[in-house]
Parts: C-alpha cells; sequence; structure tokens
C-alpha cells in the first residue's frame, strides 16, 4: 500500500439548508420579539442562536483536530474489486470526534469517467487513528486519477456543514482483466503441431512438485531415494517429481482496431471492441502466468501508435511496467508490427519464440503489410511462431471468454470461470463504498 505525506489542507464552513431555515426562525422570533416586547419570542430567538453558534463551533474544531492520508493499493484489475484505505487521526487530547465523512472525486484521465468514493468514521476517539476504507469496483482499463480528499461533518445537528480539502493527488493504473485459462494452455504452447510454436523447455530433472513415488530405475540420482519407503518395502524407492518447464517467449500484441473512434467506449457491445480488449486481457493474464515463474523469461511487444518492447524475468517491478503498457494501449487502424517485432529482436534475440495475440487474422496482417512476412522469418524458419486471433474460435481452447456458450461442463475451470463471470459487471464504471 502506498501511503501519501499529509499536505496541507483547506477549510471551508457554511450553512446546511436545515441551518438556514433554523437562522430564518431565529432572526424572525428575534424581530418579531424586539418589535412586539414579547420575551418569550427573544428567549426562543436566544436559543436557536445559540444552537447554531455551538454547531458551527463543534463540526469546525472536529474537522481541525482531524488529519487524513489515502494508502492506495499497488494493483488493480478490471472487474476485480480492490481496496482503498484511508487513515483518520485525531489530534485532539481530550474531546473525540463524531460521524466524519470522507469523500474521494475518483475521474479517468480522459474525463470519460468520474465518480465519488465514499465512506465514513462513526467516531475517532482522542488520540487516536481509525482506518475507514472504500471498496472500487473499475470495469475499464487505463489510467486514473483521484484526488482532492474532503473530509467533513455535519455532527450534532446538521446546521453546518464544516469541510478539510486535503488536495492530496495521484494517478494509478487500472490494468487488463485476468481471464480463466484452461487447464492445459501449457500444453499448447509447447505443441508443435500445425506449425505452432514450441515455447518450452526443460529446467531440469530436479525442478517441479512432488508428484509420487516409484521403484528405482537406472540412471536415478540417489538423492532421490525415499528411506522409509524403501525400508519398509525392502525394495529401492524413488521420489518422482513433475516436470517444469522453462518458456522463453516473446508476447507481441497487435492493437489493430478498424474502428478507432475515441468516443467509442471499451465496454462498447461492438464485436470488434470486445476482440481487442479480449486479446489485451489475454495477453496480460498470459504474461502473468509466465512471468509468475522466475525461471521464464519474457518479452512484451506492443505494436500500437508507438511500439514499445520490455523484458521481464519473476521481477514485481517487470511484471508492474508490462501491465502498464497493456493498460494504456491504444487501438490503431495501422499498428507497426515490423517495428515491435525488430525492438523485441534487439532485445531477446531469435532465440525466444514469438506469440502474436491479435483480433485479426495473420492473412489480413499480410495484406496490410506485405513485408511482414520478412520481418516474422527468424521465428517462422525454427517453427517457432504462433499468431492467436481473439476473433477465431481457437481462443476457446486457451481461454473462457463471458459470453461463450461451449463451456465444457466437466473441464474444472470452465465451471470457476463460469461462476467468477455471473457476479461481474459491465458498467462504464461502479464503486461499492463500504466503511
Amino acid at each position: 500500500m502506498k501511503t501519501h505525506r499529509s499536505i496541507e489542507p483547506r477549510r471551508k464552513h457554511r450553512l446546511t439548508r436545515l441551518g438556514f431555515h433554523f437562522l430564518f426562525v431565529g432572526s424572525f422570533a428575534m424581530l418579531g420579539g424586539a418589535l412586539r416586547g414579547f420575551n418569550l419570542l427573544l428567549v426562543l430567538a436566544g436559543l436557536l442562536v445559540g444552537t447554531l453558534i455551538m454547531q458551527w463551533r463543534w463540526s469546525k474544531r472536529s474537522v481541525e483536530a482531524v488529519s487524513v492520508t489515502r494508502r492506495s493499493p499497488e494493483e488493480a484489475f478490471v472487474g476485480k474489486p480492490f481496496r482503498v484505505r484511508y487513515m483518520l487521526r485525531n489530534h485532539s487530547r481530550l474531546m473525540p470526534v463524531w460521524m466524519m465523512r470522507v469523500e474521494d472525486r475518483v475521474e479517468s484521465v480522459d474525463h470519460s469517467s468520474v465518480a465519488v468514493a465514499i465512506c465514513a468514521a462513526p467516531v475517532i476517539s482522542a488520540k487516536q487513528t481509525v482506518g475507514p476504507h472504500c471498496d472500487l469496483l473499475i470495469s475499464r482499463r487505463g489510467r486514473y486519477r483521484v484526488g482532492p480528499i474532503t473530509l467533513m461533518t455535519t455532527f450534532p445537528f446538521s446546521l453546518f456543514c464544516s469541510q478539510q480539502i486535503v488536495d492530496d493527488r495521484e494517478e494509478f493504473h487500472v490494468f487488463p482483466e485476468i481471464l480463466t485459462l484452461r487447464t492445459d494452455w501449457r500444453r499448447l504452447l509447447i505443441s508443435k503441431s500445425g506449425g505452432m510454436s514450441t515455447t518450452g523447455r526443460r529446467s531440469g530433472p530436479s525442478e517441479g512438485d512432488f508428484f509420487g513415488l516409484r521403484e528405482w530405475q537406472t540412471g536415478d540420482s540417489p538423492k532421490w531415494i525415499h528411506w522409509r519407503t524403501t525400508a519398509r518395502m525392502n525394495e529401492p524407492a524413488v521420489r518422482q517429481f513433475e516436470q517444469q518447464r522453462r518458456f522463453d517467449t516473446c508476447i507481441m500484441l497487435d492493437a489493430f482496431r478498424s474502428s478507432t473512434d475515441e468516443r467509442l467506449p471499451l465496454a462498447s457491445p461492438d464485436s470488434e471492441t470486445d476482440a481487442f480488449e479480449f486479446a489485451i486481457s489475454f495477453a496480460a493474464t498470459l504474461m502473468i502466468h509466465l512471468v509468475g515463474t522466475p525461471s521464464n523469461r519474457v518479452v512484451l511487444a506492443i505494436a500500437s501508435k508507438t511500439s514499445e518492447a520490455i523484458i521481464g524475468a519473476g521481477s514485481v517491478v517487470g511484471k508492474r511496467k508490462m501491465l502498464e503498457l497493456l493498460a494504456d494501449v491504444q487501438a490503431t487502424r495501422q499498428p507497426d508490427l515490423r517495428e515491435a517485432a525488430n525492438r523485441a529482436l534487439r532485445i531477446a534475440g531469435a532465440a525466444q519464440d514469438l506469440v502474436v495475440i491479435s483480433s485479426r487474422s495473420l492473412a489480413d496482417a499480410r495484406i496490410a503489410d506485405p513485408l511482414l512476412n520478412e520481418t516474422i522469418a527468424p521465428w517462422t524458419r525454427r517453427n517457432a511462431f504462433r499468431w492467436i486471433n481473439t476473433r477465431d474460435r481457437e481462443i476457446q481452447r486457451w481461454a473462457i471468454r463471458k459470453e461463450s456458450s461451449s463451456v465444457d461442463a466437466n473441464h474444472p475451470a470452465d465451471q470457476a470461470a463460469v461462476e467468477a463471470n455471473q457476479v461481474r459487471e459491465t458498467a462504464t464504471l461502479e464503486m461499492e463504498a463500504s466503511s
């Protein structure tokens, strides 16, 4: 969690609508009592004005005694709730504070989505720190900005509203949605049939998870012997491990979309937009699964309006930079695939396999760029090239679409994905606040 330093706040104090009514009645009673000589009206006016003064002093002192800071999460993904926590510190030595409300403005950098995150602290004792939180659910990837933070109270009579505005602004990325991969996605990635790539390489005979026990075979290492089982069966028995593979892969995202109207929302029901966003989510999902193993060497290349490439080998910083690139991807009619491939080639060399994820077919890409075959020749000559079209039905062998009806009921990953997708929402920007 990121903690931000305290910033000198601005304070505002104003009457509420109920306060204006109170003030009007008090002024009317004071004026009537003074003109008519009715002492009861003057007493009533004094009570009303005294209540207003007490409310003003109490709410003003409460706001001045409390400081607020924000703790934002390290990662935020589309369709997955993430928590923003606010630390409220009461600096008063004697006076507790009641009914403090926190409002934090949340908007996308392009100002297409605006909302307010709200949470509250019922009571803050003297010299106490509380941490109310707000759970946010955002359904569009990209960069967002939070701030300023408004701390307010109308306790006890809601006659005055005292506010403390902290100009604490920060930007954060909402990463693409993480999909559910099929259980056999690794087998598909290392398959050679049909011109597919061979990205899997063995990482050593002793690596992997413990699988079971078996009889001794010639060539087994003595350190694999399970001595208890050997003593019980009076025959040599060795531990068997599930063989792990090392993936040296370059994942290239083809950010092609024929309709690049900036006014078109990312959550548009347009099928081309869905395929484009699905390609980004699939690239992010595949990258996270590969980078999660330290022995893997993964390069992410983006072919968009500007081509970029970055390498990651299991580090948190590298994974975050890759996700930020995917969150900022913009669609274009003419992505520069050759430049992205050349950047990836300079970073990792031709030893890595190339997996291109796109919302169009390879034939369409070759028609749009006749020199593409020459660029990908270092990979095609080694049979280390794969083109994955997210508009093709083959994508269902890799991951599960939300709207996909061809789900295997006996597939455990499919069942889990269906249950997860049923509770996800597709609004432009939704937020759930809790205290």
